[in-house]
């Protein structure tokens, strides 16, 4: 039994960051998205597992500085992954970072960053995890371990890059942001197969451009669960959620300023593992939300729900993957609910040749209600997201790849005049570059 406890620890602890990484902002609350990790090479002089790549690139976008406009980069990165061997203090770090040097004058230099760390502590019977995330973008992230199109990480291994696409579900205009997130939890075994456990968690979201900082947001939220392992293959859980939305800018809406959101949710989760290549997972439950302005926001009862589909076999790996949760509202609404839908594909071809394919789709509706003509139907501002990435990697030699990618992103709302921050239209990227991945096992791969 202690082994698989360690087990379950060291998972648990690895999933805890995941999620987190290449975000712009917390995940949508009740939801609790299943990534994996994949295998990786052992370093001898260091205790655990280290990958590292490094890549150059030539960027062009279509359509994402505005309609018809056309911009040339290009980008230098580097990936960064270190995960500790033990079971019983588990450690992992991410670092995802690199720059865009612009072809033409007018357009200019951009840096992108994303850092994750995780540490897990365990005995007979505690367990003890924190986690800090941190990320700097110069828009919002979409697909691969930075979020960045076109620099080479998507389908990057042991990690992948944002388990939910765009973050809160909607894209804004390009403009620098940071988000930091530092959570924790703790579980108690109290029986053979149960379990009690606790979490917490800070996030926050800073835009730098002057008007997208109005919606600066801060979220606060608290979990406790029980939990019950029913065989070998499916476990089950029970828990509650509340978090709080607050915002530093003063938007007005309606003629109040944007209030503050508190969301309650009660949530029922089932995991199990069909085969060695199978895993499936759901959650669901009610969800109450309620704001410090009921004129803006009324109180309401709505429904949080995730699933998880993962599948690994061979050379084939390949997730799918739904949230519904509400949301900051990515500093275009104050407040989203929002159902997202991501899948993502790779295979490896042979020796030579390494195919990966994302698509994600996001309907992000606003909390607040707008005022109207006639004040018995309320209306809510929804933005409509769909994005696709498509990579093909091709060696030239053990440690040695160039590649080709090619991103589009299209995104509406439901008014004729929407968000003057909020990304309209349709964008493309076209990416072409070389990678160096010293202690790469599989053919291209991080």
């Amino acid at each position: 039994m202690r082994k698989a406890l360690k087990f379950r620890i060291t998972i648990s602890t690895l999933l805890l960051i995941l999620p987190l990484i290449a975000e712009g902002q917390a995940l949508p609350t009740a939801v609790t998205p299943i990534s994996s990790v994949g295998g990786s090479p052992i370093v001898p002089n260091l205790d655990g597992v280290l990958h590292y790549a490094v890549s150059g690139s030539e960027i062009i976008q279509f359509g994402y500085y505005g309609s018809g406009q056309v911009t040339a980069s290009t980008g230098l990165s580097g990936d960064i992954a270190y995960t500790a061997k033990s079971t019983t203090r588990p450690f992992s770090l991410l670092f995802a970072g690199g720059v865009l040097l612009p072809n033409q004058t007018g357009q200019g230099t951009s840096t992108f960053v994303n850092v994750a760390a995780s540490q897990g502590f365990s005995t007979r019977h505690w367990v003890f995890n924190v986690s800090d995330s941190f990320s700097f973008l110069p828009q919002s992230p979409t697909t691969g371990l930075s979020g960045i199109p076109g620099v080479g990480d998507l389908g990057s291994i042991p990690l992948q890059g944002p388990v939910d696409g765009p973050a809160g579900g909607i894209l804004t205009i390009s403009g620098n942001r940071f988000q930091n997130t530092l959570s924790g939890g703790v579980e108690r075994q109290i029986g053979h197969a149960t379990s009690i456990s606790g979490s917490g968690s800070w996030s926050v979201l800073h835009f730098f451009d002057a008007n997208l900082s109005q919606q600066n947001s801060t979220q606060v939220s608290g979990s406790a669960g029980i939990n019950q392992r029913f065989n070998a293959r499916s476990s089950g859980s029970i828990d509650a959620v509340y978090s709080i939305f607050t915002y530093s800018g003063m938007v007005i809406i309606n003629g109040f300023i944007q209030p503050d959101i508190r969301t309650r949710a009660l949530n029922a989760s089932y995991q199990r593992t069909m085969s060695k290549s199978l895993s499936v997972g759901v959650s669901a439950g009610p969800l109450w939300i309620n704001s410090s302005n009921d004129l803006v926001i009324p109180p309401t009862l709505n429904v949080g729900a995730s699933a998880n589909l993962g599948y690994s076999r061979g050379f084939t790996n390949a997730s799918v993957s739904y949230t519904r949760g509400v949301n900051a509202g990515s500093g275009v609404v104050t407040g989203a609910l929002s159902d997202s839908v991501y899948a993502s594909i790779g295979r490896t071809y042979g020796r030579k040749y390494v195919a990966s394919l994302t698509v994600g789709y996001s309907h992000s509706s606003g909390l607040s209600q707008l005022a109207t003509a006639s004040p018995s139907i309320p209306v809510h501002q929804t933005y409509d997201t769909v994005f696709g990435s498509a990579q093909l990697r091709r060696g030239f030699g053990p440690h040695l790849s160039g590649y080709a990618s090619y991103t589009v992103q299209n995104q509406s709302n439901n008014l004729p005049v929407g968000s003057p921050y909020a990304l309209s239209g349709t964008s493309q990227t076209l990416g072409i570059g070389v990678t160096f991945t010293p202690r790469s096992t599989r053919l291209g791969q991080f």
